[in-house]
């Protein structure tokens, strides 16, 4: 009879574990502080611990899960179907146990690790950074001062126009670590492990959802599309870093990555950070002002620069009107708004309000 009970020790322990994240994350909700100080500290580890964990294996253990749990799914189904017949129900509840425990596990991780990292104080307060609503006039200022830093930088293209990364991915992923980690010792609001960026094998298949990187927050990856154009990559392996030390908030890890790149001793990474940059502030322009957008892009955006633009935009072509980036896109919106970024997608490009109060800054 012992045997049928569902609540056994193992899942009253998850369960509790389970509660125990949930009080965490809520606190973390009404109180930035406690959500700072958590982010800083107990989250840092565990995100480290789980980091250090799936940095053993040479591939993405979170792409693998994923892979795995549609067939996994159907053989679990069918199994129980089978089990439910049985009279006696004993082995329906031992089937449904683990399920039960993987999925409170999964919960755990998130109230308790990540998911408090979207309440803590905002980076411009970690900063020291005064942001305010911008205008059409200081986005083209900073526009032009990213220009000018592009046009600084000796950077080669292929015959498409497309710059191309002058070394391979080992080289670039330790390029970038070592510029974040100099940025983590300088401030002490972010800590640094470390930890290598995973490529998506199905990368061209990732594509189709307008996907570039996401940070597995169950396995402490920070997962990275490689059939995208080359200056996306840099600057996506530090957005997805940033995630994965604990800067949740969409603006604020492209800001960051943006920060990283731009310190950074290869100027291929400069460039990436300075480029993505420019086409978000490029974006923003042209919605505050049309005719501002037009002047700044005839007088100042340079061939080099439209060259990117144009190759960029024919590699989109054939992505650019799937079906699966509009559930991707519906789906993570929906996320982003249950997290308190009630801009939902759209506050990848609030990383313009942050780019002005930092040039201002300077």
């Amino acid at each position: 009879m012992k045997e049928k009970r569902l609540l056994t020790p193992a899942v009253i322990t998850a369960s509790a574990v389970c509660g125990t994240s949930f009080l965490i994350y809520i606190f973390a909700r009404m109180f930035p502080a406690f959500a700072e100080w958590w982010a800083r500290y107990p989250s840092q580890i565990l995100r480290g611990v789980l980091a250090a964990f799936t940095n053993v294996f040479p591939f993405s253990v979170g792409e693998m899960v994923l892979l795995l749990l549609i067939p996994a799914a159907v053989l679990y189904v069918l199994a129980s179907n089978k089990y439910i017949c049985d009279e006696d129900g004993k082995k329906y509840f031992r089937a449904l146990r683990p399920l039960i425990i993987i999925i409170l596990v999964l919960a755990s991780v998130f109230f308790g690790v990540f998911g408090p990292c979207y309440f803590r104080n905002t980076l411009d307060e970690n900063l020291g950074l005064q942001k305010e609503k911008v205008t059409a006039q200081e986005l083209k200022y900073t526009a032009e001062q990213i220009v000018n830093e592009i046009n600084s930088l000796s950077v080669k293209a292929d015959s498409s126009g497309a710059t191309v990364i002058p070394c391979g991915y080992n080289e670039l992923v330790d390029d970038i670590k070592a510029s974040f980690k100099d940025y983590c010792e300088k401030n002490e609001y972010i800590s640094w492990f470390d930890s290598k960026p995973k490529l998506v094998s199905l990368s061209p298949v990732m594509t189709y959802t307008h996907i570039s990187g996401v940070y597995s927050f169950f396995t402490g990856e920070a997962n990275i599309n490689f059939n995208y154009p080359d200056f996306v990559m840099p600057f996506t392996i530090a957005h997805e870093m940033s995630h994965q030390r604990g800067i949740a908030r969409e603006d604020e890890a492209n800001f960051l990555a943006f920060l990283v790149c731009i310190n950074s001793e290869n100027d291929y990474v400069r460039y990436s950070g300075l480029f993505n940059m420019l086409e978000y502030l490029l974006s923003a322009l042209n919605k505050a002002d049309k005719t501002l957008y037009k002047e700044f892009v005839q007088e100042s955006v340079t061939q080099n620069i439209r060259s990117e633009l144009t190759a960029y935009s024919k590699f989109f072509e054939k992505y650019s009107n799937s079906a699966a980036s509009q559930v991707a896109g519906s789906i993570n919106n929906s996320y982003l708004e249950s997290q308190g970024q009630k801009a939902g997608s759209a506050s990848y490009g609030l990383v313009v309000d942050l780019a002005v109060a930092y040039y201002k800054n300077k």
